[in-house]
């Protein structure tokens, strides 16, 4: 079977250096408030017009608008990164690998459903806005993290069991 929808091999590495400084970025803007720490070149001011729903600020008789994109550039940094680790191909993609994918897909879309579930019956008022927050990246942390165990770690635990007990 050939896999079509997935990026080339190269891509995964792209992915992994998009994705953990888009976390660490995402992560600095949660423990700092999401609207008070900032990157100095991500900061912009708008004519009020084009965000309504903003205090604006005057500057020289016009209304002006302050964005700050930082967290925007984490959540699209982390989303584009992790798609990108989670869906190229492996070195040697065959149908075991497939398979392996398919499932670690099913699985972390069955966790994050039970999840979500579980949040919405336990979770309220703004804590609620947070547990959506990060509903946008369970999938993906999900899949990858299931994904990488199946593919690279279970292997080689259990060599290293066969070795120790033929040893």
């Amino acid at each position: 079977m050939k896999p079509r929808f997935l990026f080339p091999h190269r891509y995964k590495r792209i992915g992994w250096l998009i994705a953990v400084p888009a976390l660490i970025l995402g992560i600095l803007c949660l423990l700092n408030g999401m609207n008070e720490f900032a990157l100095p070149f991500l900061v912009f001011e708008v004519p009020s017009e084009l965000v309504p729903f903003k205090e604006p600020i005057f500057v020289e008789g016009k209304k002006w608008i302050q964005l700050n994109l930082t967290d925007e550039l984490a959540v699209v940094g982390l989303v584009v990164g992790m798609l990108l680790a989670a869906f190229s191909k492996e070195r040697m993609e065959d149908e075991w690998v497939g398979k392996i994918r398919l499932e670690s897909l099913q699985w972390a879309l069955y966790v994050n459903s039970i999840l979500l579930v579980l949040a919405t019956l336990l979770v309220y008022d703004g804590a609620y806005l947070n547990v959506m927050i990060f509903n946008m990246f369970t999938p993906l942390v999900i899949f990858l993290a299931r994904f990488n165990y199946i593919l690279y770690i279970k292997p080689r635990l259990e060599q290293n069991r066969e070795g120790r007990a033929a040893a």
